[in-house]
């Protein structure tokens, strides 16, 4: 008999959907495959949207609603579309920090995840009282894996509204911080950290100075270098399935071949990825893609 502490668990990943009208019902869909296949929980990493389709209260309560048919802990951080976009006049010509400030009151109203069965989350809200509205800023333990949701988005992570994105790189390189702290006071084997921009859309991202993602990238480099153990980031943003290792020591510049990044299906591909951790395993995060079944 395998022990409780070697035992493998799933999760979902998902992102980028619903974009389209009639994208809904599919999604809708996915969800009830997910639910018959009972994961631990699921991770949504931004974009409820497209980028020109209407900001709403209404549109965003439904996808809430939505949200909170899962049966299992569903866990969401924002993407640039729900909010950055929504100055847009297709989108409806809203504020973006308007829209964000509603995003984090429907969205994060207390300390528990989105679905039937909610886990309790540690919020950065709660931890660092310098970063107080940061309620989307999240991290909870699952056996020895920690996983991390931080508020990195596309379109450059909202670098052209700079103040609004000091603030937010500023806590979000201080999550960071915290988060690594915790993987070795309290001995992590595994990290999984869910966030929603596209980091290696052009390399010039890592090293622009107008690049809002630079030093998202750079923590993380040396971050994960310093970790040494499997780690998995896992984003959205650019619709496309990748498994890969694009991440290097900032020093001797080799690959860190223990990290991980996944970035998850969208758009028209109504789809996920169920990764498996099986720590018995060297490499201990598998994956396949998640269709709706019928």
């Amino acid at each position: 008999m395998i022990p409780l502490w070697a035992q493998a668990f799933r999760f979902i990943a998902l992102g980028d959907m619903p974009y389209r009208d009639g994208d809904e019902i599919r999604f809708e869909q996915l969800i009830q495959s997910i639910n018959r296949s009972q994961p631990t929980l699921s991770i949504f990493v931004g974009d409820t949207k497209n980028g020109s389709s209407p900001c709403s209260n209404e549109y965003l309560q439904k996808i809430h609603r939505l949200f909170n048919t899962f049966n299992q802990p569903l866990v969401y951080t924002p993407g640039d579309n729900e909010w950055t976009d929504c100055h847009r006049p297709s989108a409806g010509a809203f504020e973006p920090s308007e829209r964000l400030q509603f995003i984090r009151q429907l969205y994060f109203s207390d300390t528990k995840s989105l679905g039937k069965n909610p886990i309790r989350l540690n919020r950065q809200a709660d931890i660092h009282p310098r970063f107080k509205e940061f309620v989307e800023n999240a991290y909870w333990l699952h056996e020895s894996t920690l996983f991390v949701t931080v508020h990195v988005v596309g379109s450059n992570n909202n670098f052209s509204q700079f103040t609004e994105y000091t603030r937010r790189n500023q806590a979000n390189l201080a999550w960071l911080e915290h988060v690594f702290t915790i993987t070795k006071s309290q001995g992590i084997d595994h990290l999984v950290i869910a966030l929603q921009a596209d980091l290696f859309y052009s390399p010039e991202q890592a090293t622009s100075l107008t690049s809002g993602l630079r030093d998202t990238i750079a923590l993380l480099n040396q971050k994960l270098a310093d970790f040494a153990k499997p780690a998995l980031i896992i984003h959205g943003d650019s619709h496309r399935l990748i498994i890969d290792q694009p991440f290097s020591d900032p020093i001797s510049k080799r690959t860190l071949d223990r990290a991980y990044r996944l970035q998850v299906m969208g758009d028209q591909q109504i789809e996920a990825v169920e990764i498996t951790v099986d720590k018995t395993k060297q490499s201990p995060f598998s994956f396949r893609p998640f269709l709706i079944q019928p």
